[in-house]
């Protein structure tokens, strides 16, 4: 199944790529044409769960379906032996990036990644959605705004989770700055007890386990709009030793860190009556 949906990404993505090459030839023939119709997203055909895959490939479930990070598992664990080696974790990453690679030339570049974040995950990185454009490195800001946005959650939500070798469901709070003790002397001296506002997730970072905000241009260590394979891999390298908490060189479902939609979907499930 995966070698089928690869096969088609990296077809789709060469469509694109001659799209683009053929743009200025047909840009007055393409004026007068009327706007493609806005196609239905995948929730309109039951696809409620999403799972970005730690190379950023995104895996979706239904309605009562396992969450779809054991699809990712099981399909990352090619000799099915239940376990994913560092072998298959990196293989996971190289034939994504060959996928998106319509060229071949070992460079993601600004329409590959575009048609990564505008065809392969359109809901969560499309158009309407969330701007994640980075300026060029001369630019004031470029460097913070990478590491706030790109790679700032890398690492953020398995510490928040196995840092303190509790669960995420039961030994965290939802207000970060939350301390011990809080609940007993009760609501400040204006009795605001008022209940924080709920964290929002941009692009990404609620369906992957790293936060994420974009897990290809996450890669994109030098900051000048292009992902090496490389740069991909070396990613790749960070992103197996941030899960490989027993530090066995393998990976199970056990250890595997919650995302925040799953956590999400766990809560919405408890409350069920």
């Amino acid at each position: 199944m995966r070698v089928w949906k690869r096969r088609r990404i990296g077809a789709l993505a060469a469509a694109v790529g001659l799209a683009g090459g053929l743009a200025g030839l047909s840009a007055q023939h393409s004026a007068a044409q009327p706007p493609a119709p806005v196609r239905p997203g995948p929730e309109a055909f039951g696809f409620t769960q999403l799972f970005i895959s730690p190379c950023g490939e995104p895996y979706r479930g239904k309605r009562g379906d396992p969450y779809p990070s054991a699809l990712w598992f099981k399909q990352a664990d090619l000799n099915h032996d239940g376990v994913v080696d560092k072998t298959e974790f990196m293989a996971d990453h190289a034939g994504f990036f060959d996928a998106l690679d319509s060229d071949g030339d070992g460079i993601l570049d600004g329409p590959e990644i575009a048609f990564y974040e505008n065809q392969v995950v359109p809901d969560v990185l499309g158009p309407g959605h969330v701007s994640l454009l980075v300026p060029p490195r001369g630019d004031a800001g470029a460097p913070a705004l990478a590491d706030a946005v790109l790679r700032g959650g890398e690492g953020r939500l398995i510490l928040a989770q196995f840092g303190q070798g509790t669960s995420p469901v039961e030994g965290t709070h939802p207000n970060e700055n939350y301390m011990p003790g809080d609940l007993a002397r009760g609501p400040g001296q204006d009795l605001g007890a008022r209940r924080p506002p709920p964290k929002e997730y941009v692009g990404t970072a609620k369906y992957n386990f790293f936060g994420e905000t974009e897990p290809v241009r996450a890669a994109d260590t030098n900051l000048n709009g292009r992902v090496t394979k490389a740069e991909f891999m070396a990613a790749a390298e960070r992103r197996f030793k941030l899960l490989d908490k027993r530090h066995d060189g393998k990976l199970t479902m056990d250890e595997l860190p919650l995302t925040v939609a799953q956590i999400e979907l766990a809560r919405q499930e408890h409350r069920k009556p």
